[in-house]
């Protein structure tokens, strides 16, 4: 009778796979879970980012706020017999502490709308599109329309 020669295989290549399936699992659960950590943080802090907004001082070293600049803007344009008001503030989470703050509002009889982005993180407020970037300057000026 011949000899049958039985040739084993290595379980090097299966605990290698297993193995590393296992490591991909845990890195990609441990991530999963940090950022579901962080969005939880910055959760529901939706006036922390509206009061962030009116306390801003665009263009720097001024004294007067957003909301400062706003009421004056509304005073000023009732003494040019434009109605400018309705101000409404509203803010989104986007990611983490970086939420999306908007400033809607009627002047005659258009509405506006001004969009920044507020880090409650680093406290950086970025103004998104032309509207946001001149309503300060606008308001100080006094312009409508």
């Amino acid at each position: 009778m011949a000899q049958e020669t039985v040739k084993k295989e290595s379980p090097l290549p299966a605990i290698i796979g297993w193995g590393g399936l296992f490591l991909f699992t845990v890195l990609f659960a441990w991530l999963v879970i940090a950022q579901l950590q962080s969005s939880e943080t910055w959760d529901g802090k939706k006036d922390d980012a509206i009061t962030l907004m009116k306390l801003y001082l665009p263009d720097g070293g001024t004294t007067e706020t957003m909301d400062d600049l706003i009421r004056g803007y509304s005073v000023k344009a009732k003494d040019k017999d434009v109605y400018v008001g309705e101000f409404a503030w509203d803010a989104k989470q986007k990611d983490g502490p970086d939420y999306e703050v908007t400033l809607l509002w009627k002047e005659g009889e258009q509405h506006r709308v001004a969009v920044w982005r507020v880090n409650l993180d680093s406290k950086e407020i970025r103004p998104q599109g032309d509207t946001a970037t001149e309503l300060p300057k606008r308001a100080r000026a006094g312009e409508t329309g």
